[in-house]
This record gives C-alpha cells, structure tokens and sequence, in this order.
C-alpha cells in the first residue's frame, strides 16, 4: 500500500489519457470536482527523456515537468493546461505488476503512459480495504474494478 497523498498504482483509478473525455468522465462521475482541476499520469521511466524537457527521476507525483510540445495533443489528459505534467515515474522494482500495465499500454498505444488519481469519491477517504473498494465502485460509474487477483464488471442496467 502506497504512503502519503498520492495514489501510485495501487489504490488507484487509472484511464487512458489519450482520450479527450478521459478527464471530463472521471471529473463529473467520480470525483466531482472543477473540470479545469488536473490530473497526473504514470509514465515508464524510460519515456521520460522522450516526452519531458529537463525531467529528472520523481516518483511521487510532486514536480511539474514541461511535455515536449509534440506530444501534448497525443495526451490530453496526461497534461496541464500549460503544457505541464506532475508524472510518477514508474520502474519494474516499483511496482512490477503496475510497470508491466504500462509496458502493455506501450506496446498497444506507443505510449507508456495512464492517467492515474486517488481511488476515492468527491468526500471520502482513499480506499483502504477491498470493502472500500467494493462501495465505491458500486456508489459510481467506474467501467471495472482490478483487485487482488480479480476483475469486478457490474451488470449493465444494475
């Protein structure tokens, strides 16, 4: 379990910030909160010098880093309206599960990148349990929920 204020891979919510709704999705359903307000992506280590300017090795979601211009169109929802991210930088030592999540996103998308935000609704805690999680998912429109080993879909019209 992750420590501190950020949800690193763990207690998370992650998306694809390729799409443009991505943000707006999780904005009005789940967080409820400012639309402008950003989110922050995971990214592979190894894709920091291809998408950063002047980035160093952060893991915590804490530093803004400038994305190279080429890529801000490619991933909308990865970046702040002034062109700038606050990425965890993930390695296999990490989170090996979590790092092989964006090597496949890599493979698939040719980015190594998901947006990630704390597993929590607008005005609760970030989900500690696998009760947590449980009613949370349920209490909001996520898509579906990995947990321990298992993928959780509601039935549609549930």
């Amino acid at each position: 379990m992750e420590f501190g204020p950020r949800a690193l891979g763990n207690r998370s919510i992650i998306a694809n910030p390729m799409l443009e709704d991505t943000r707006q999705k999780i904005n009005s359903t789940v967080k409820r909160r400012p639309s402008y307000q950003p989110f922050c992506p995971s990214i592979l280590e190894e894709e920091r010098e291809r998408l950063f300017k002047n980035s160093f090795s952060h893991k915590n979601m804490a530093i803004a880093f400038r994305m190279k211009d080429e890529y801000i169109k490619d991933l909308p929802c990865a970046v702040h309206v002034d062109g700038t991210a606050r990425p965890q930088f993930v390695e296999e030592k990490d989170n090996p599960n979590y790092y092989r999540y964006l090597k496949a996103l890599k493979d698939i998308t040719g980015y190594g990148v998901s947006l990630n935000t704390s597993y929590n609704l607008h005005g609760r805690t970030i989900v500690r349990t696998p009760q947590d999680a449980i009613i949370d998912f349920i209490d909001c429109n996520i898509d579906e929920l990995f947990i321990e080993g298992f993928r959780v879909k509601l039935k549609k019209g549930t």
